[in-house]
């Protein structure tokens, strides 16, 4: 057998096998190949794509993604990828091939030696990495106020307090708890709560810095983890954030319902130190501040 046709052969095979799309696209978005045997995707037969345009299948603002990429992929030699969300309910010929629900696919370009410019576009359907993505975020994730958790604040301040060990640096760990919570609840009822903790979530984003990490770690606690910051200015922070509660509390458009704070700030000791230990002698200096009422303590103050 001649060596192309074995070539071809072989690459037949392999489009045969594999279950995601293959297109090879002219420069303006021609479809001149088509390989969909085991696709999950209703595009029709083999050759039913052939001869189609891109903007013949998808809405425009897909049509102008797909075409960005293949002048790309051509103009600098290189292979491009992109995740693009196939809603039938946007997408006529998709629907009218049967697709009913909305899938995530990804859509790699390369370009495509050759006579004419061409790319070959590969595209999976990645629609169930996207849900396990979605549930691993939600495991990490505050139902109530969108942030962070306990359970992915402890790896990061672990990555947080290694690294400071190996490079002598310093980090400090501040817990902020709000006072008398379930009294508040009791008195003002559930949302009277909730709303004061969402405001809390918001003004606390705003106010942290960009490396520093802020999670909401118990029914009334937060938690900021704050890098290359000492004893002294981890007391000066939680200082900025009992002063922006005491305003969040006087604005009666965040909450008519009074409240305060109390915070434990424990900082970075040795190399011997690990995150759970530092958590927990935060978490002690919090319930100290708590028992004094309205009160910062750190180990500046242990």
């Amino acid at each position: 057998m001649h060596k192309s046709n074995v070539l071809q052969s072989r690459i037949d095979a392999l489009l045969n096998v594999l279950s995601e799309d293959v297109l090879v696209l002219s420069q303006t978005g021609a479809i001149i190949f088509s390989s969909h045997s085991n696709s999950s995707l209703p595009w029709g037969g083999d050759d039913a794509l052939l001869g189609k345009n891109l903007a013949d299948i998808f809405p425009d603002s897909i049509t102008e993604s797909l075409q960005g990429m293949i002048d790309q992929a051509l103009s600098h030699n290189k292979v491009l990828t992109k995740e693009i969300l196939l809603d039938p309910a946007h997408i006529p010929y998709l629907r009218d091939q049967g697709m009913k629900t909305a899938c995530w696919v990804e859509a790699r370009l390369a370009p495509s030696a050759g006579d004419e410019p061409s790319v070959v576009c590969r595209i999976e359907d990645i629609s169930q990495r996207k849900k396990s993505e979605r549930e691993r975020s939600r495991v990490h994730r505050d139902l109530l106020t969108g942030m962070y958790n306990k359970q992915a604040l402890m790896p990061v301040l672990a990555q947080s307090m290694a690294q400071a060990q190996r490079y002598d640096w310093i980090c400090s760990l501040m817990i902020i708890s709000v006072d008398n919570l379930q009294d508040i609840n009791d008195k003002y009822g559930w949302d009277a709560g909730d709303d004061i903790l969402k405001a809390m979530a918001v003004s606390l984003n705003q106010m942290k810095r960009t490396a520093d990490f802020l999670a909401r770690v118990g029914e009334d606690d937060f938690a900021i983890l704050l890098p290359e910051t000492n004893e002294a200015q981890g007391v000066l922070a939680a200082d900025r954030v009992k002063k922006m509660a005491a305003e969040l509390a006087q604005d009666a458009e965040v909450s008519s319902v009074p409240f305060t704070l109390s915070v434990g700030v424990a900082t970075l000791n040795d190399e011997d130190d690990n995150a759970e230990v530092m958590y927990a002698r935060a978490d002690g200096y919090l319930r100290e501040a708590k028992a004094l009422g309205d009160s910062i303590i750190g180990d500046l103050e242990s």
